[in-house]
């Protein structure tokens, strides 16, 4: 895995990059999930959820920079998540959709579900999906020029990481330096 390259100014600030062999090992693996997903047996308590796995390739596609075919399958998964009431998986999948959104370039489209997927992590008492939201709204507020509204969402995201030990709490304190620092 590459470190995220928290520099104000270049494009995708932050954004969390894998080699591609990691990139082709992950798409397998969350293509893997996603039939096996769909093989399962409806009774089978224990089989890996359809919407679940989609939401983790839409993820895994958009890590690859692969952005366009994970708004196609994050797009239905989460109206899928809405009918359905599944907010398990609705905050993740909007998430995963605003992410692939920030990245192709339509922060008209992200900029609502970046804010749903947040407030619904609030309202579920969510930490991870909180932090996480937190961290890659941070990302898309920089590049859109609102640098000091990114401040805080890293700030932000940064005390819930601290609070729960998460190791991705020093990404965070990278974007809070390099965004500092360029004040």
């Amino acid at each position: 895995m590459s470190e995220a390259q928290f520099v104000v100014g270049r494009p995708h600030f932050g954004r969390f990059t894998r080699s591609r062999d990691e990139n082709e090992a992950a798409l397998a693996q969350a293509r893997d999930a996603l039939v096996s997903a769909v093989d399962a047996d409806p009774a089978d308590a224990g089989a890996a959820d359809v919407l679940d796995a989609t939401v983790h390739l839409a993820e895994a596609l958009t890590v690859a920079r692969r952005e366009a075919e994970a708004v196609a399958l994050a797009g239905p998964a989460v109206r899928l998540a809405r009918d359905s009431g599944r907010t398990d998986v609705l905050g993740w999948g909007l998430l995963a959709l605003a992410t692939a959104e920030h990245y192709l370039g339509r922060p008209g489209a992200a900029e609502p579900h970046f804010v749903e997927a947040l407030t619904l992590a609030r309202e579920t008492g969510d930490p991870v999906l909180e932090h996480y939201t937190l961290h890659h709204l941070g990302r898309f507020l920089v590049d859109t020029d609102r640098a000091d509204d990114a401040l805080l969402a890293f700030r932000a995201a940064l005390a819930i990481r601290e609070r729960l030990g998460e190791p991705r709490a020093a990404s965070t304190r990278a974007a809070v330096a390099a965004l500092t620092r360029d004040h």
